[in-house]
């Protein structure tokens, strides 16, 4: 197993006191339990989506939840429970404000916490409460007290001090059972790290940091096996009853131990309910009422699962489970009652000044996301490994091919063909694996912006500033490296120059690596629609097509490529006013104002290339920015107006 080494440079966050590992009890600096939770209320919630029609017997709505109340109070936990498809997670996003935006869709209903109307007074879920996602998005090289520390940073207070804050991950960590896997990375399919029940509770602890008094969790025993299930089912039974907080999650088939920790249970079917109420006993009660007894020890949760779920294997089979739901859901229609206030008025402002705390400023955030970025990647060892040495492979195979090149009359066309390679290979090298460096990241990105830790910019330029020396200090060195190896012109203002090319490429590289990896949510599609872009510039760069060869129709594409403006300014560099050695009469003799002629270079201004790269530079960065601002998690809000 892999550990993270707490004395390992570049590890930002320690906790070194000694009294950090004693009672949590001790140090309640930023304690938010004596307030108690949330009282959580739905009224009359629908949900649909306006589809477009294909026949005219064809629906005009998919309806996804149908006119559903209930209330969830602190103390209990509350599970929403029904087969796939039935809105369960639909459900636990509209009462967290998570639906995501839709053309067509239509959010009506009311939602209160506390009696206050999230809707009607703007309440900000994200800053009230917690949402836990069904899937484990978290950075795999992290360690597990990174991971928290970082949101706790992140997310806690800016007037609590550092130390108050490590001790908060501590008790966290000790209260999700974490002790153990503290030091140790998270991991991935390529790099081992803590268990999937362990990553479930990381990914749980991530939101229990500012202590929420309100938690939504979608499927938290979701590809777990039994035990990891039970385990985190009972992590949240104890956040409910000894933390007094508000539970809200969704569980798709829980077994008999976990079903019996349940206080509340919602079973819902095609959107609608079918049972509210608590779980235990009087849920069997209400089901034997109801004509569905549970069989003699048979699994509650089972049963109740089968009974509201349609059989569509067989016609008969889809009659007979059809009628049983239809029976069950007029049942509930006769028998439903308004849920019953068992939690005392809890004072508003208590909510209002939540979403007010003053949290990490612009330059704080920049730093740790940084500090994230670049231990991500610097730990990742083989990936940076295999490209830096396919990178000194190719250099020194360049070098070794055009090795010591004479100031001939054969060396101006070697000399061209090298620089256009590493023109080339300068493109290719950093906008490929630039591109997959966001669709990485995506998922733990797309959940912290939804819970407003940070926004597009500092995250872009945390990014960025992580890339940078990590591409430019080795790109350096293969420049140089090929440029003595290949014997290239001789000075030191044409070196300083070549390199000032290609650095200057490099970053323009960067910047369309950054355009194509946020506008993409695979890494594996990035990585196959890169090069395609790149072949793109390459087929306009001058050397493989001559300019009057070009398409009228196509001729604009040449003035956006980069590899063009790059490899032109590399010529100019090289061959103007040079002086190459003569062949014996009549034999031609070119020099480098006349190679620059023939290359259609005659005109290229030197100066004028770089201020073409570098407004590409600019709009590259700026394109890619907008793309992220815009690709930002959008959520429907709750009215009566359809989106059109």
């Amino acid at each position: 197993m892999i550990n993270g080494n707490e004395d390992e440079k570049g590890l930002l966050f320690r906790v070194e006191t000694d009294d950090m590992r004693e009672s949590p009890d001790q140090f309640n600096s930023y304690d938010l339990l004596e307030k108690g939770g949330l009282k959580l209320e739905w009224r009359n919630l629908s949900y649909r989506i306006s589809l477009k029609k294909k026949k005219p017997e064809d629906p005009t709505d998919k309806i996804i939840l149908n006119n559903i109340t209930g209330v969830a109070i602190s103390g209990q936990l509350l599970a929403i429970l029904g087969p796939s498809g039935s809105g369960k997670t639909s459900l636990l996003n509209a009462l967290a404000g998570r639906i995501p935006l839709t053309k067509g869709a239509e959010l009506t209903g009311k939602v209160f916490i506390d009696g206050v109307d999230v809707a009607t007074e703007n309440l900000s879920m994200p800053l009230i409460s917690a949402y836990v996602m069904q899937d484990d998005a978290l950075f795999s090289l992290s360690t597990v007290k990174e991971t928290l520390m970082f949101v706790a940073l992140m997310r806690l207070p800016s007037n609590v001090q550092y130390v108050d804050k490590c001790r908060r991950v501590q008790q966290v960590i000790r209260e999700l059972g974490l002790v153990k896997a503290a030091n140790t990375v998270i991991g991935s399919a390529r790099v081992r790290g803590v268990s999937g029940g362990e990553r479930k509770r990381v990914n749980i602890g991530v939101d229990l940091l500012h202590n929420p008094r309100l938690i939504f969790v979608d499927e938290p025993t979701s590809g777990l096996d039994s035990f990891q299930a039970l385990s985190v089912m009972e992590t949240l039974s104890s956040l409910a009853k000894e933390g007094g907080r508000t539970v809200v999650c969704s569980v798709h088939q829980p077994r008999s131990k976990i079903y019996n920790m349940l206080d509340s249970m919602l079973l819902l079917s095609n959107g609608q309910v079918m049972y509210f109420g608590p779980a235990g006993a009087s849920a069997r009660d209400y089901f034997s009422a109801a004509g569905s007894p549970v069989p003699q020890d048979f699994n509650p949760a089972d049963h109740f699962l089968d009974v509201i779920s349609v059989d569509y294997r067989t016609q008969k089979s889809i009659t007979s489970t059809q009628s049983t739901v239809q029976c069950l859901r007029e049942y509930y229609d006769q028998h439903e009652s308004e849920p019953r206030d068992e939690m005392s008025r809890i004072s508003n402002k208590s909510i209002h000044d939540s979403e007010h705390i003053q949290r990490a400023s612009f330059c704080t955030t920049f730093i740790l996301l940084f500090g994230r970025s670049w231990r991500e990647q610097t730990r990742d060892k083989a990936t940076l490994s295999i490209k830096y040495f396919m990178n000194t492979f190719f250099s020194l195979t360049f070098g070794l091919v055009y090795f010591r090149m004479d100031f001939d009359q054969t060396s101006l066309q070697n000399r061209t063909g090298i620089l256009f390679f590493m023109a080339m290979n300068q493109a290719f090298g950093s906008a490929i694996s630039i591109a997959q460096i966001i669709p990485v990241q995506l998922k733990v990105v797309s959940r912290e912006r939804a819970a407003k830790l940070y926004g597009s910019v500092p995250y872009y330029l945390a990014t960025f500033a992580t890339i940078l020396p990590l591409e430019l200090v080795p790109q350096f060195g293969y420049s140089v490296l090929v440029y003595y190896m290949t014997d290239l012109r001789h000075g030191w203002d044409h070196l300083l120059i070549y390199i000032g090319i290609m650095m200057l490429e490099n970053f323009v590289a960067i910047g369309l690596g950054m355009v194509l990896s946020s506008c993409f949510k695979s890494p594996e599609m990035a990585g196959q629609i890169a090069p395609a872009v790149v072949i793109l510039f390459l087929m306009f760069s001058g050397y493989f097509l001559n300019d009057d060869s070009i398409p009228i129709w196509l001729s604009p594409l040449k003035y956006i490529s980069f590899i063009r403006y790059a490899f032109q300014a590399l010529c100019v560099n090289e061959f103007a006013g040079a002086k190459f050695d003569c062949p014996p009469p009549p034999q031609p003799c070119l020099q480098g104002d006349d190679w620059l002629q023939q290359l259609n270079f005659g005109d290229v201004q030197l100066s004028m290339n770089c201020i073409y790269l570098g407004i590409e530079l600019l709009i590259f960065h700026v394109m890619a920015l907008l793309v992220m601002i815009y690709k930002r998690p959008k959520f429907l809000k709750m009215s009566n107006i359809k989106m059109h």
